[in-house]
């Protein structure tokens, strides 16, 4: 896609390799090979986002898709114990059943629109989402990270990643799917909501990466 850009930002290689992270009938160099060009294409599609290509968003969700939510996602398949941390407000399960024994439904019931984010304006009509993350709570496992509802109950990460993928980046559909329509009527002063959320996103999870492999790298020398 055009805009794409690639940074270097790894060179972990030989680290994630020494400690086995891979199973046994997986092609390793293959698997770290295609972590360090997501990472890569990542980092250097948001530098491109805040240069001002906004376009750069659809390519953020790509790897994003390739990275969490493809059907043998890159970063489980090499670094298999890397928990994420909840969105701000996050409610787990218990805590939403000890709602509803108490009150008699969700906490989420009735839910229409929600932001889970503290965002920062820069004075000149722009705008921009800098936490969306608790990093002060307890990371979670992937699958339930992803599965956290972002925008409405419907709205999850997982859902918005595979929209703006599948509807905008890698396909041209003829219209856009019901998580696309309602999140392009939601506006920060005349901004699309979904497509910092999107950058946001991705910024955190690059964030937690490039931690992950920096402190498995020091473990291994």
């Amino acid at each position: 896609m055009s805009g794409m850009r690639q940074s270097g930002c790894l060179g972990f290689q030989s680290g994630v390799a020494r400690l086995g992270l891979l199973g046994p009938h997986m092609n390793t160099d293959k698997a770290i090979n295609d972590l360090e060009h997501s990472m890569n294409n990542l980092e250097g599609n948001i530098r491109l986002f805040h240069e001002g290509n906004i376009s750069a968003y659809r390519v953020i969700a790509v790897q994003l898709w390739l990275l969490l939510c493809d059907k043998k996602p890159l970063v489980p398949r090499v670094l298999q114990d890397v928990k994420l941390h909840p969105l701000l407000g996050y409610i787990t399960k218990e805590e939403d059943e000890e709602w509803k024994r108490k009150f008699g439904h969700s906490i989420k019931e009735g839910l229409v629109f929600q932001m889970p984010a503290m965002v920062r304006f820069n004075g000149k009509g722009g705008s921009r989402i800098e936490e969306v993350f608790d990093e002060r709570r307890q990371p979670i496992e992937l699958k339930e990270w992803l599965d956290q509802d972002l925008f409405n109950r419907k709205i999850t990460i997982r859902q918005l990643i595979k929209s703006v993928r599948h509807k905008e980046a890698a396909h041209s559909d003829t219209d856009y799917d019901e998580t696309l329509k309602f999140s392009k009527s939601i506006k920060l002063v005349d901004e699309d909501i979904y497509i910092k959320f999107v950058v946001a996103i991705g910024e955190y999870v690059l964030k937690v990466l490039k931690n992950a492999i920096s402190k498995r790298e020091t473990n291994v020398a």
